[in-house]
Formats: C-alpha cells, sequence, structure tokens
C-alpha cells in the first residue's frame, strides 16, 4: 500500500505577482514522490490589459541545473487549473511567471505529492 500523499503550499492565496521577473519557490525535495498534482488560480489583474501567470514546474538532481517538468500550468483569469505531471529527480520548485501589459496579479499554487510505490507515510 503507498504512502499518504503530502499536501503544500506554492504560493499562498492572494500573493501579489507584479514585474515580469520570474519568481521562483525554495526547492522541495520529492525523492520519495512519483507524481505532482499542482492546482493553480489566478486574479482578473491590473489595467485595461490585465496580465497573466503561468506557473512552472522544474526539477533538478543538483539544486543547480534545473529541467522544465511538461507545460506550464496557466490558469484563466478568475479560475483554476491542474496538472498532474511525473517527478523523475530529487527537488521541484515552481515559477511564476507573469506577462502583459499591466504586470500585476494575484494568485496562488498548491500541490499534491503521490509518493512513490512502497515509500512509507
Amino acid at each position: 500500500m503507498a504512502g499518504a500523499v503530502l499536501r503544500v503550499v506554492i504560493f499562498p492565496r492572494h500573493t501579489a505577482f507584479y514585474g515580469t521577473t520570474p519568481l521562483p519557490t525554495r526547492p522541495i525535495n520529492v525523492k520519495g514522490y512519483a507524481k505532482v498534482l499542482v492546482t493553480a488560480w489566478r486574479g482578473t489583474g491590473l489595467g485595461t490589459t490585465p496580465a497573466s501567470v503561468q506557473y512552472h514546474l522544474d526539477q533538478s538532481s543538483d539544486l543547480e541545473h534545473w529541467h522544465e517538468i511538461g507545460s506550464a500550468v496557466s490558469p484563466p483569469a478568475n479560475q483554476e487549473s491542474s496538472a498532474l505531471k511525473d517527478l523523475d529527480m530529487e527537488w521541484m520548485r515552481c515559477r511564476a511567471v507573469v506577462s502583459g501589459t499591466n504586470p500585476g496579479v494575484t494568485g496562488w499554487a498548491v500541490a499534491v505529492l503521490v509518493p512513490r510505490d512502497g515509500e512509507g507515510g
């Protein structure tokens, strides 16, 4: 029987994202996990041309070289989106990337980490 899933808050509710510089989270050790289910939401943004935010998941074996896991989670305004991704390396992080004419928006992201077979929980 597989162990219990681990729920992680990546970006708390009402996190404000301003500017176009990517905002990475701290690395999370995911060595004992096979998959991650990410659910993310974004607000409507500011200005006449609202911004959007994409949540990119990266993984690394050495905390120096990061590789994107599939495509980004990109929720529509005032909605959430989810994606299930495989984990192959020891470390994971999430990068929030804002784009648009008026780069200011709020959002949040959470993850559910699914243990590898045989891992206790």
